[in-house]
């Protein structure tokens, strides 16, 4: 095919512009990559919660940090009709003092023992006391932290100790990685007044269908879904990323369109040629195409190759917030082959517009 003759003749420019797809297709990937890690640290325990629907405080904007219920807005939630299972859940970030001077922050979610919405245990048993605590796979790695260990909450001005019966695996809630305890232990935690005073949860987890849109005179139902994307920073970070996503496609097609033109130009008389003797526009501008289209899948598929290797190797540490999936690295590959025969529309035209006598009489 002429299309692939050339490219075996002229293997360094064709060299060169599927290292520059390479090169975008894979930051292509990493960005995508980054959007994908990024919303696993924002509320992958969320995510995971055992439950279709979340509801919030009418007056919180759907902001769990803000969210408190009463006794009486549990009591409503779970006497609608289309509720079949509820438990409220509650919510707050402290700072855990798990060594001598060494500290970080995490998300302590208050559950009952025993109800759908307590996570499964991987290693050591379930909550069963008020001084028990679960902690994330994750974090163990980082704090050195495992079953059997002493932990220290803050409580008031003072603290408390709380001993680590399992380990979970249901990552991260506000950036920070979730913690479970008792919801007595929880709402000791987040206050210190009156017990008549305490709030019964920041939200309820609901199983049921057709509650989202459900509200009563201080509380609000939506889906999970809907819970995840108002966590604050999700969509601005989310909007980010598509907005470095989409620019590196623009990027990508610019320079496979102007370097396809560069050489449409530089082989018009040739082009002519083939024309006088007989060639179409269309199969001139099809084994453009098909150039486009070997130059394009090779790149990706590079960039695929070193994505993969970057995951294995420099990625394999919690550290950095970039995941993969083999839906997103699919999708960011055939974007870039997609955006590469956009960009060369320009030469496409070119191709078609070329008149034989003239290019002839430029050879």
């Amino acid at each position: 095919m002429l299309a692939l003759i050339e490219i075996r003749r002229r293997k360094l420019q064709f060299g060169f512009v599927t290292g520059v797809v390479l090169l975008i297709a894979y930051l292509i990937m990493m960005v995508t990559g980054l959007g994908l890690g990024l919303n696993q640290q924002a509320g992958t325990a969320l995510l995971n919660l055992n439950g279709d629907h979340l509801a919030y405080a009418s007056n919180a904007n759907l902001s769990v940090i803000r969210s408190r219920l009463a006794d009486s807005d549990v009591s409503e939630i779970r006497s609608i009709p289309e509720v079949e299972r509820a438990t409220p859940l509650g919510y707050v970030a402290v700072v855990i003092e798990y060594a001598p001077e060494t500290s970080d922050t995490a998300a302590i979610l208050g559950v009952i023992p025993g109800s759908f919405a307590e996570p499964e245990v991987i290693e050591g048993r379930s909550i069963a006391g008020p001084n028990e605590i679960l902690i994330d796979r994750t974090w163990t790695r980082l704090a050195g932290a495992g079953v059997g260990d002493s932990l220290a909450l803050p409580v008031a001005f003072d603290t408390r100790t709380f001993t680590v019966v399992g380990i979970v695996d249901q990552g991260y809630f506000f950036f920070q990685p979730a913690m479970y305890v008792d919801l007595s232990a929880w709402q000791a935690i987040v206050f210190q007044g009156e017990g008549a005073q305490q709030p019964a949860a920041s939200v309820v987890l609901l199983q049921g269908q057709q509650l989202a849109g459900r509200s009563g005179a201080g509380w609000q139902i939506v889906t999970k879904q809907d819970g995840f994307e108002n966590i604050e920073g999700v969509r601005a970070q989310q909007s980010t990323v598509d907005a470095l996503r989409y620019m590196g496609l623009l990027i990508g097609a610019m320079v496979i369109g102007v370097f396809f033109y560069v050489i449409t130009l530089q082989k018009t008389a040739l082009l002519g040629i083939l024309k006088a003797i007989g060639a179409s526009g269309v199969y001139l501008v099809t084994q453009g195409l098909l150039q486009v289209l070997v130059v394009s899948v090779a790149g990706a598929g590079l960039a695929v190759g070193l994505a993969l290797l970057t995951e294995a190797t420099v990625l394999s540490s919690d550290s950095i917030p970039i995941r993969f999936t083999w839906g997103a690295i699919a999708t960011a590959a055939i974007s870039v082959v997609v955006a590469g025969l956009v960009g060369v529309a320009l030469s496409a035209r070119q191709v078609t517009s070329i008149d034989p006598i003239i290019a002839m009489q430029q050879q």
